[in-house]
């Protein structure tokens, strides 16, 4: 049944968003950098092929699907927030300010890590299954086809129940809690 918000039709041309995506990119990093040329169209026609190579490659396009919300998501958080900063009376010109001085590159490596997370995740969702090898050693045993590590199952068919059980193993957990104090440690230590 049909309905005012029904999105079916789009999953259809779903292909076409990551080549203008990508597309819209070279050409805006072309044209900024002038790395090839200072003519549009031998811009535009390198920016076209990328783009079209993208669309020849299936992993490529499900990447790209999968971190369009996400970077939509964290854009839209981003501008909300500056729109707070404004409503609370501070000025554009103070937040340009503070992005440019010693603060601000911290604020750059948070949104470049967020970045580096997204693409992470996209590159887990789209090929994490498909390259997920099947071993034994350690704490891990299998029993009847399904392997477990610590009596958690990492043998099934779907890898975000995989990952699930192993990020949330206390070993794993353990590591994440050491990494993040030797993290502190170093930032207190090096600050004075």
């Amino acid at each position: 049944m049909a309905t005012f918000l029904d999105v079916s039709l789009l999953q259809s041309v779903s292909s076409i968003f990551p080549v203008l995506l990508v597309f819209a990119i070279v050409f805006a990093i072309l044209q900024k950098t002038k790395a090839v040329s200072e003519n549009i169209s031998i811009n535009a026609v390198i920016a076209a092929v990328v783009g079209f190579l993208v669309l020849l490659s299936d992993v490529a396009v499900k990447i790209i699907n999968f971190m369009i919300p996400w970077f939509t998501v964290a854009m839209i958080f981003l501008i909300l927030l500056l729109l707070i900063f404004q409503m609370f009376g501070a000025k554009e010109e103070n937040i340009f300010a503070a992005l440019k001085g010693e603060r601000g590159m911290g604020i750059i490596w948070v949104i470049i890590g967020i970045s580096l997370i997204i693409l992470i995740a996209a590159f887990a969702s789209v090929l994490g299954q498909s390259y997920l090898g099947e071993s034994s050693s350690g704490d891990t045993t299998t029993t009847s086809g399904v392997t477990t590590v610590n009596g958690s199952s990492v043998a099934t068919g779907s890898f975000e129940t995989n990952l699930t059980s192993t990020l949330f193993n206390t070993k794993v957990l353990g590591i994440l809690v050491l990494f993040g104090i030797i993290v502190f440690a170093v930032l207190l230590i090096t600050k004075g």
